[in-house]
């Protein structure tokens, strides 16, 4: 599996603009000049608006599906970390993640279930607890799996790191991402 930083998927979406205009074109000349072509070039005429046209399906199929950007929510008690993030659909990660801390790596208790299932409402959805992690650690593997990463400690305040272009972020905003149903969990 090949994985490709956003700065990449936006490059590769202007060059699926730029095949939907390019294919535009050849469609608009082939009809333009089709009448007036010899019936070998009509041929090719055809073929040429036959492929444009594919070109141009694809295309926008890949514009449409750009990925959004995937989230992690870290979420510190008193001396573990609840991750939780809005990629289920990207396993890999969290099985990455998983497989790298796995000694520290525990199930959720029933408790824990009801605790965090406010977040479902808002797409984020725990993943897993990690305890006996420092956070300088388990932030820099995050940013490095997530486009954004939350962080929130005991005391209700925000860390933001946002890694969509560089996996190793120098700074962090004090903001939280858009919770309705957010409440600080003991």
């Amino acid at each position: 599996m090949v994985i490709q930083q956003r700065t990449e998927l936006q490059r590769n979406r202007i060059l699926y603009f730029l095949s939907i205009i390019l294919g535009g074109v050849v469609i608009a000349d082939g009809i333009a000049g089709y009448s007036s072509a010899s019936p070998s070039m009509q041929v090719v005429m055809v073929a040429a608006g036959v492929i444009a046209l594919a070109a141009i399906v694809v295309a926008n199929i890949q514009i449409f599906s750009f990925p959004r950007r995937s989230h992690a929510l870290l979420i510190q008690r008193e001396n573990d970390t609840v991750i939780a993030t809005n990629a289920v659909h990207e396993g890999f990660k969290l099985r990455f993640l998983r497989d790298v801390l796995h000694e520290h790596v525990f199930a959720f208790s029933d408790e824990d279930h009801v605790q965090f299932k406010p977040l479902e409402s808002d797409g984020y959805f725990p993943a897993m607890v990690v305890r006996d992690v420092r956070k300088v650690l388990l932030l820099r593997y995050c940013t490095m799996m997530f486009d954004d990463v939350y962080f929130v400690d005991k005391t209700n305040r925000w860390e933001h790191h946002d890694s969509s272009s560089n996996s190793e972020p120098t700074s962090h905003k004090r903001e939280q991402p858009p919770l309705r149903a957010w409440k600080l969990v003991p």
